[in-house]
């Protein structure tokens, strides 16, 4: 919802968010992209878990609910860790999944493997062209500090407006608790997961040739739309990009 536009979904997030849904609920559920009988729906559910804690962050966002839907992106991109894995060329991945489904891989074991394991494997890079290992590590840290209802997590439920070139800060805004500013990160950062899915499967070749072809053509827009927007900061770490007390300069423009 860059400056309050009520189609921004349709226009950015739907055509990726469709064609990954297919690749996932079909491609994936018919021709499972890990060969153990017992393990191979595993990328299919992570996949799809992912998607729809998307979909779910979008309603929290658009009801002005920003903290809980910073907090469901966390679950995200944890989600779509599994689905790196389960899609990837590594020859460990049946025993680390197997690690996984019987509870004896934690998220940041899974983390550590992807960094040193999988992340060299692959050629693309981040949005400001860092190389991937680096991009992942920003992140997946991007998200950590919102896996539980921290003083952190909280400060996204106050609401900041300019008056008269002051700050004020609301505890109960007069018009609601949506806050355009905020809202248009948090549908950045949306798309960012599905830009990074796509590139995923289109980098282990994790579907059909032309669900790949289309894909490719999606992420090329997603990447250059996410690179010029007005919400995030250039070259910045995603950390810093995803904190709640940051705006840009002529912040008085999402004043709402």
């Amino acid at each position: 919802m860059p400056k309050g536009d009520p189609d921004y979904w349709k226009k950015t997030h739907e055509p990726l968010n469709l064609e990954l849904q297919s690749i996932v609920r079909s491609a994936w559920a018919d021709h499972p992209p890990v060969d153990d009988l017992q393990l191979q729906f595993i990328p299919h559910y992570a996949g799809k878990h992912c998607l729809e804690v998307v979909r779910l962050s979008r309603l929290a966002n658009e009801g002005g609910a920003h903290a809980v839907a910073v907090g469901l992106l966390r679950d995200a991109v944890e989600a779509l860790s599994l689905v790196a894995l389960g899609i990837s060329h590594d020859s460990d991945k049946v025993s680390l999944l197997n690690q996984w489904n019987e509870d004896r891989l934690n998220p940041g074991e899974l983390r550590k493997h992807l960094e040193a394991k999988v992340w060299p494997q692959v050629s693309i890079t981040g949005l400001w062209g860092e190389s991937w290992d680096s991009f992942w590590e920003s992140f997946a840290r991007s998200v950590q500090p919102y896996a539980h209802f921290t003083p952190l997590r909280m400060r996204w439920h106050q609401h900041m407006q300019i008056i008269d070139g002051k700050w004020h800060l609301w505890i109960n805004h007069p018009s609601g608790d949506f806050e355009v500013y905020r809202g248009a990160r948090v549908v950045a950062f949306q798309l960012l997961i599905f830009w990074v899915f796509a590139e995923l499967v289109c980098v282990f070749d994790a579907a059909p040739r032309s669900q790949i072809s289309r894909l490719t053509s999606l992420a090329g827009d997603a990447r250059q739309w996410l690179s010029t927007n007005e919400v995030f900061f250039q070259g910045e770490k995603w950390q810093v990009q995803l904190m709640p007390f940051v705006y840009p300069n002529g912040s008085q423009n999402w004043n709402q």
